[in-house]
Order: structure tokens, then C-alpha cells, then sequence
């Protein structure tokens, strides 16, 4: 019993240090807001605003295609005869697969 004491009282005598190594186990690894989970937004928000710029670069991409075809009467024709495989009246098209 008196070594159970002993122990005790060395525990009581640092309660501040204990109090501060659970708060800090608490907030680290227990919380909602853990270090873990930040990592892991941080991780998904990096992720999400690359796949952002890809799609911003794609209408980027897109949006330069569509001015070059309003203006441009050769750029509709090339696109009809390559993605549509549309021909003129006066020739013949094969197709090589």
C-alpha cells in the first residue's frame, strides 16, 4: 500500500505535465480535427485543385478550338473530314484500319 502511495504521489506532483500529454494525445490522434485527418484533407484539397486546372486547362483547350472554327472555314472542313469522315462531292474516301 505504501508503495502504491509513493507512486501516486510522484504522479500528483507532475498533474500538470499529465494534464498537457493527454491534451496533446487527445488533440493529436483522438479529435475530428487530428493531425491525421488534416493530412488527409490536405492530401484531397492538392488533388482536387490539380484535377481543377486539368479541367481548366481543357476548356482553355476547347475554347480556343471553337474561336478557331468560328473564323476559320478551313478549320471546319478539317475537322468534318477527320473527326466526321465527311468527304466532298468529287472524291473518295477509305478507310485504312
Amino acid at each position: 500500500m505504501n508503495k502504491a502511495l509513493a507512486i501516486w504521489s510522484a504522479l500528483w506532483r507532475r498533474r500538470s505535465l499529465w494534464c498537457s500529454i493527454l491534451f496533446i494525445v487527445l488533440l493529436g490522434f483522438v479529435d475530428d480535427n487530428c493531425l491525421m485527418n488534416l493530412l488527409t484533407l490536405q492530401h484531397e484539397n492538392n488533388r482536387l485543385k490539380a484535377e481543377v486546372e486539368k479541367y481548366e486547362r481543357n476548356y482553355n483547350e476547347a475554347l480556343k478550338q471553337l474561336r478557331t472554327i468560328e473564323h476559320s472555314q478551313d478549320a471546319v472542313e478539317h475537322i468534318a473530314r477527320t473527326r466526321l469522315q465527311m468527304k466532298a462531292d468529287d472524291e473518295d474516301v477509305y478507310i485504312i484500319e
